[in-house]
């Protein structure tokens, strides 16, 4: 007898893998907020998920901690799921966080370790990141590190610049047929606030393997601690909207994005600040 499980594996990952030209992997924006504005998260100042976006943006004022999922298209054979844990000291900001995407049959993992600081208006970030792929049955596995590293001034009261480079040692799976190169990504993004009651963000991405990726998304203050948000991104085309809602020790974020050929992908986050 036939599985509905294994049968909906093999669609997603010969939709994922074969059928789609524009390339559809894990996620690297991690955060319902950094979704639902369009992935536009490299000059996000105050994203909790800052050690998988731009690590200059690490929390340095609080402990905090958070929890993520993300089921793209649908299917909870490539969900996204993360956490992650960041703690200020005198010496600078250390996090510690991980990512797994897939199941059993396929899945990528990442563990990364970064550290952030900061110099008058100058912050600066740097991650490790551990990245390890499998495959299920015979086929194997392998793991390789990366080094990220981001930087973001703020030029104005309201307006901030930011830039961030992945895997800048241009790190490689090893197989027996080969290797594999990792992803690697240059971006620059800014954020600008206007009157604290709405947050405009952008950012400009080349992937080495694929077309200039633009991305953009506004945040507004609805009531209270209640934030409506939207987005967009090309290459690939996507269309995002969220809601945020927080006090002064947690916040919960919610997110839902539109992939124009694959649908959409429901995610949250929740966060704790000590």
């Amino acid at each position: 007898m036939i599985r509905i499980r294994s049968i909906r594996n093999k669609i997603s990952f010969l939709i994922i893998f074969c059928g789609i030209s524009t390339g559809v992997y894990a996620q690297f924006s991690i955060g319902a907020r950094a979704i639902s504005l369009g992935q536009a998260a490299t000059s996000l100042a105050d994203d909790e998920w800052s050690l998988f976006s731009n690590p200059a943006f690490l929390n340095s004022e609080s402990i905090s901690a958070g929890f993520y999922g993300l089921r793209n298209y649908g299917f909870a054979e490539i969900t996204d799921m993360a956490a992650y844990g960041s703690i200020p000291t005198s010496f600078g900001t250390g996090a510690l966080g991980i990512h797994r995407y897939g199941d059993n049959l396929y899945n990528e993992t990442r563990v990364r370790l970064g550290y952030k600081n900061e110099w008058q208006q100058l912050h600066f970030g740097v991650v490790v990141n551990y990245n390890h792929i499998s495959f299920g049955g015979p086929y194997g596995s392998g793991g390789a590190f990366g080094i990220d590293l981001g930087i973001a001034t703020q030029v104005l009261d309201q307006l901030w610049i930011a830039a961030k480079t992945t895997n800048l040692n241009q790190p490689a799976y090893s197989f027996s047929s080969g290797n594999e190169d990792l992803a690697r990504e240059l971006s620059i993004g800014f954020n600008y606030t206007l009157e604290e009651t709405a947050l405009f963000v952008m950012d400009v991405v080349k992937d080495v393997r694929f077309p200039v990726s633009y991305r953009g998304g506004l945040e507004v203050s609805i009531i209270d601690e209640l934030k409506g948000r939207v987005g967009v991104t090309t290459e690939p085309l996507t269309y995002s909207f969220g809601l945020g809602y927080g006090k002064d020790f947690w916040d919960i974020n919610l997110a839902v994005q539109q992939h124009h050929l694959l649908g959409l992908s429901p995610g949250f986050d929740l966060l704790f600040k000590f």
